[in-house]
């Protein structure tokens, strides 16, 4: 046996997995269609001005310690973290705001503004929390993905129990803070898993958390040079990267992985194969019809998809050096309970809640001396929903940057010296993101767990998948946790 993997896709899932299987002594060869790794987080170049395109948040530093390490090398030789702090700043549709951090003494003296009793409530919740993570982090999101009876343990559904799991995270948040402002601060990531804080499953309360605990951080250079330094490192132990090399499928012949077929008609053997491009596109458009099993296309038409972001990418000839490097506007709209504003299946035109970073503060490489970029982000419906973005982006755009002000860019529209406008269309035509849904499949209680797509095939011997569909979820996290158990897969496999 040559002990071979292939991966299709150098986003940071594929990247990781990478520098895993490697680490094990495999002979691992990476298919990238794009000029650059990093998949969405490879970033981009417009003049002087340089852009993250995906990630802007990065949790939970330690993962990236021991995926290094676990593979014989050290982090720090490859890229630097900073901490930020505070780590995000909220403003409220009442002119309010909040400011985040892990400096917890801090942070309960930004609750006693609100209501003197919020930090002795946040306390508890705290506490609450800490166990909370020591039972669910490990046993679920740190963990392969098992079978729905293997979930089943009397004693772990007895310590489940304590931290009602059938609460939503707007129940969690709410009986401890009898405030909306904070629950929906708290609880806005679950925008960013599909779903809306009233219909989320309070297992998500862990991420703000772990933003308490461990901090929210930046990479030096930015998320595209957090890309590069993944790549730099899988090619330090070994993994070939194959730039500007589309896969045209996946080799199978008797429900088991060849290898892949290219572009070119050249065929590429390996005993295994991680496909790390997005699920949905990938198995419309990689996997034989007669190998896809249950994921067929009336199959992917009923799952239950996230939104799609608005970006607006822009470079500015000058600095907002007292603004935040994270801040998120919520409108009261993200109050009301009906459709559209429930499941973004409409353009929200009047009020719609978005979030922009400012890096340049932190990290200055990205402009030049005394200019700076900016990275804004919309939710809005994916493609799915049909929305005119031909006639709507011009209109929709001039329309964001005035509301910028109400995060404290004043007079922005004049300071503009480039700009990079994607919508759902963007995300679906140039990156292949099934539907433009940029945080892939909702994570309702129909798509998690053992109900989400496995990160080892059920159908096909030797194939394996990476990324925000499958087990435990999206977001940066949960994929290097995917990684890990995707290494673990394989191993035992072969």
């Amino acid at each position: 046996m040559s002990n071979s993997i292939a991966i299709i896709g150098a986003g940071p899932g594929g990247l990781a997995t990478a520098i895993r299987l490697a680490g094990q002594g495999y002979d691992v060869e990476i298919f990238e269609a794009s000029d650059r790794a990093g998949g969405r987080m490879r970033g981009f170049k417009n003049g002087p001005y340089e852009f993250d395109t995906g990630p802007t948040i990065l949790q939970l530093p330690r993962l990236y310690d021991q995926l290094f390490a676990e593979s014989g090398l050290n982090r720090s030789d490859y890229i630097t973290f900073k901490q930020l702090e505070p780590f995000n700043r909220v403003h409220f549709w009442d002119n309010t705001h909040i400011d985040l951090s892990s400096d917890l003494k801090a942070f309960k003296s930004e609750l006693a503004k609100f209501r003197s009793d919020l930090p002795a409530a946040f306390d508890l919740w705290y506490a609450e929390h800490d166990r909370k993570n020591e039972l669910y982090y490990k046993s679920y999101l740190g963990s392969p993905v098992r079978s729905l009876l293997g979930y089943l343990r009397p004693r772990e559904i007895f310590k489940a129990l304590q931290f009602r799991p059938w609460e939503t995270l707007y129940q969690n948040f709410w009986n401890f803070f009898k405030d909306e402002r904070l629950v929906y601060a708290l609880s806005y990531p679950a925008k960013y898993l599909g779903t809306h804080p009233t219909i989320s499953p309070s297992v998500f309360s862990l991420i703000p958390y772990l933003e308490f605990q461990d901090g929210v951080w930046h990479p030096e250079g930015g998320f595209r040079n957090l890309a590069s330094s993944l790549a730099r490192a899988a090619k330090d132990l070994g993994v070939k990267i194959h730039l500007n090399c589309p896969v045209e499928k996946v080799w199978i012949e008797n429900k088991s992985v060849r290898g892949l077929i290219l572009t070119n008609e050249e065929r590429f053997q390996a005993d295994g194969v991680v496909v790390n491009a997005d699920f949905a596109y990938a198995m419309e458009n990689l996997i034989p019809e007669c190998d896809r099993g249950v994921y067929t296309n009336e199959k992917l038409n009923k799952m239950k998809f996230s939104c799609s972001t608005f970006m607006l990418y822009l470079g500015i000839n000058r600095r907002y050096e007292d603004l935040p490097h994270h801040q998120i506007y919520l409108s009261e709209h993200i109050r009301r309970l009906e459709k559209p504003w429930l499941d973004d299946s409409a353009l929200d035109e009047e009020n719609p809640s978005f979030y922009v970073c400012n890096p340049t503060i932190i990290d200055p490489s990205n402009a030049p001396k005394g200019h700076s970029t900016l990275f804004v982000l919309v939710p809005i419906p994916n493609t799915s929903f049909n929305v005119d973005w031909e006639n709507k982006q011009k209109s929709y755009r001039d329309f964001i940057v005035k509301r910028l002000s109400v995060l404290g860019y004043e007079n922005l529209e004049n300071s503009i010296v480039t700009e990079n406008c994607y919508t759902a269309n963007t995300w679906q035509d140039d990156y292949r993101v099934f539907r433009g849904a940029v945080f892939n499949l909702s994570h309702n209680w129909t798509q998690l767990g053992p109900f989400r797509p496995p990160i080892r095939s059920r159908n096909t011997r030797g194939l394996y998948w990476i990324g925000g569909a499958v087990h435990p979820g999206s977001g940066l996290i949960t994929i290097l946790e995917a990684a890990r158990s995707a290494a673990f897969f394989i191993k035992k496999d072969l």
